[in-house]
């Protein structure tokens, strides 16, 4: 049975296991290590900093499906950020064990690994329940708009936390039924200083607003806008507003909304 805290090495990896599930750690790393050599799994993204797999395990109810991000080695100025932070699959591990204990849905880190020949990390999460963003909008109106207002409202709690997340775009956030919201990728998500976090946590804003999803409004872009901002005052509400709206239309005047990709089949 797969424990906390244990470490093990294999075919040139350094694996460390994070959290409890009900399977052996063998069996987990055996299926990272063949998504991280391209033979294992539904690749659902490729980037040039990382590849995302969806993998069917085998091994029971206990944990019947997982997510698997390889990360590439860094170039350039991204080398010299990892010198100074660090491993990033462990950033992730702690981030996410930070974030669940502050009462928010992010999925633990399973296993890191980091592959000492190549620079390479790896990272093993249980799959998250729920729907994404086009799902999402496409209910009814009522639930859209409930659905709208809870999000607003939970990247509040979220920024009220002192959390501000690395990348916080519509397909790194997941919606149950409950409307209970999960937040992934957390290769740049930090708890910041009071200094400067204003515009980080703005900067949030402005990433879930930039992009062109069908079914989502200008009105429903401000709908999220006005339950994030229904617990200030009202003259820190305006001024949000304001702030807001401005650094999007710079942003759309550089480049346009961007298109949001289609989901993976499943």
């Amino acid at each position: 049975m797969m424990g906390d805290g244990g470490k093990v090495e294999r075919e040139g990896w350094h694996f460390e296991i994070r959290a409890a599930t009900g399977c052996r750690a063998d069996d987990l790393i055996d299926q990272a290590l063949a998504a991280a050599g391209g033979k294992g799994g539904v690749l659902l993204r490729r980037s040039r900093n990382a590849s995302s797999y969806r993998v069917k395990t085998g091994l029971g109810t206990s944990l019947p499906e997982i997510f698997i991000k390889v990360i590439e080695p860094p170039h350039g100025l991204r080398r010299i950020k990892k010198m100074i932070r660090g491993s990033q699959a462990r950033h992730v591990a702690r981030i996410t064990e930070r974030l669940n204990l502050a009462g928010f849905a992010a999925p633990p880190v399973l296993l890191a690994g980091r592959e000492e020949s190549t620079g390479r990390e790896l990272l093993v999460m249980p799959l998250v329940n729920g729907e994404g963003p086009f799902r999402a909008l496409a209910g009814t109106l009522s639930h859209k708009r409930a659905m709208l207002r809870a999000l607003g409202m939970e990247l509040a709690r979220l920024h009220h936390a002192g959390f501000v997340h690395g990348d916080l775009t519509p397909y790194n956030l997941f919606v149950a039924r409950s409307l209970r919201f999960t937040f992934i990728d957390h290769e740049r998500t930090r708890l910041t200083f009071p200094l400067g976090r204003r515009r980080r946590q703005l900067r949030n804003l402005v990433q879930l607003g930039r992009f062109d999803l069908p079914g989502l409004s200008r009105t429903d872009r401000m709908r999220v806008l006005r339950a994030y901002g229904d617990g200030l005052s009202r003259a820190k509400w305006r001024s949000l507003r304001r702030r807001v709206t401005a650094m999007l239309e710079r942003r759309i005047r550089r480049g346009g909304l961007e298109r949001a990709r289609r989901p993976q089949p499943e």
